[in-house]
């Protein structure tokens, strides 16, 4: 009897175990916000992950996107789910979506907990940290995820911000599925740097993956544009504004290299696609100012004021700084005398 005692003993505890295997982990809350959870759906709990899944995918698709959240965190809930990475993204995707940045940030994080080599987290990371004044940090992430890339399709990852050059660049492996964004990023970033060259390889690299990328095409066209090659800005510029033709960055920049190549009327013209004329009037005295020729400014930021009182202000300070520096430029000659 005593034996037999034993042994029931020893299988309650077995079965406990187990049943204890099969336990679906706490739902994490500090990844979710939205409504209330006990509002968004009376149905029966998912039995597993693909579950969960599906139903946070069909929730998206209909643009419920608390319930979707909801699924898809309560899919990591499941012992043997095997998509963490990936739905964690996803999450993050939908945080960035809701502008809740330290969500996306906490989540994307998360995906790197369970797959460090998850390119669309790193990419992500890289975006938001460089959006925050951390370039440092987001141009770790973006040589991550090219050497993450690297790693997949089989080559070396050994991209650090010690050796970038546009022999690293060229040689590196790339597909359809590359990280175009850690391209386009990275490139950005040496761009602000001042090395418009190496900017152009990387970029073009991301017009390799995806030939009419519009950030890709905006950023080189910004990127010549910095380095002085206007007729290559231009092109590039024009180029984007063929797949996105009310892009108002791709419109300021075409505005720009107008300016830059001594063609503020048509720098006007290119303004008014998507401004009123006394905003696209101060915007070219402005940019004359910026480009060191107060005289050729001073016209333009006077029929701004004229056309618009309500403009006055703004056209009126950009005239006093015209102004001034013209007469900075005459003490200056009248010394140099």
């Amino acid at each position: 009897m005593w034996k037999s005692y034993l042994l029931m003993i020893s299988v309650l505890v077995v079965s406990g175990c187990a049943s204890s295997d099969n336990q679906q982990a706490e739902f994490d809350k500090s990844l979710y916000s939205g409504k209330p959870i006990e509002a968004l759906t009376n149905d029966e709990p998912p039995k597993t992950e693909e579950e969960a899944i599906s139903r946070g995918d069909a929730a998206l698709t209909n643009n419920n996107v608390d319930l979707a959240l909801y699924e898809y965190l309560r899919s990591m809930t499941f012992a043997d789910a095997k998509h963490k990475d990936k739905t964690l993204y996803t999450v993050g995707r939908i945080h960035l979506a809701k502008n809740d940045y330290q969500l996306a940030d906490r989540a994307f994080r998360a995906a790197l907990e369970q797959n460090p080599n998850h390119t669309g987290s790193l990419e992500e990371l890289g975006k938001l940290n460089t959006k925050q004044g951390r370039s440092d940090i987001g141009e770790s992430y973006y040589l991550r995820a090219i050497n993450a890339d690297q790693l997949r399709l089989g080559g070396t990852p050994n991209m650090k911000s010690n050796n970038i050059n546009s022999e690293n660049v060229q040689n590196l492996l790339f597909d359809d599925n590359s990280p175009i964004h850690a391209y386009i990023g990275l490139g950005v970033l040496l761009d602000i740097e001042g090395q418009h060259q190496l900017a152009q390889t990387l970029l073009n690299r991301a017009l390799d993956i995806k030939t009419f990328d519009v950030n890709a095409l905006i950023s080189i066209g910004y990127s010549y544009y910095m380095s002085e090659d206007y007729e290559r800005a231009r092109y590039y510029t024009n180029l984007a504004l063929k797949q996105k033709p009310n892009d108002e960055k791709a419109i300021n920049n075409l505005a720009l290299i107008a300016i830059a190549h001594g063609e503020p009327r048509q720098a006007l013209s290119i303004f008014n696609r998507h401004m009123t004329e006394p905003e696209a009037l101060n915007s070219v005295g402005y940019f004359l100012i910026l480009k060191g020729e107060p005289d050729e400014a001073i016209p333009y930021l006077q029929q701004a004021i004229n056309k618009s009182p309500a403009y006055y202000a703004k056209a009126n300070e950009n005239l006093e700084r015209a102004l001034e520096m013209i007469r900075k430029e005459r003490d200056t000659s009248k010394v140099t005398l």
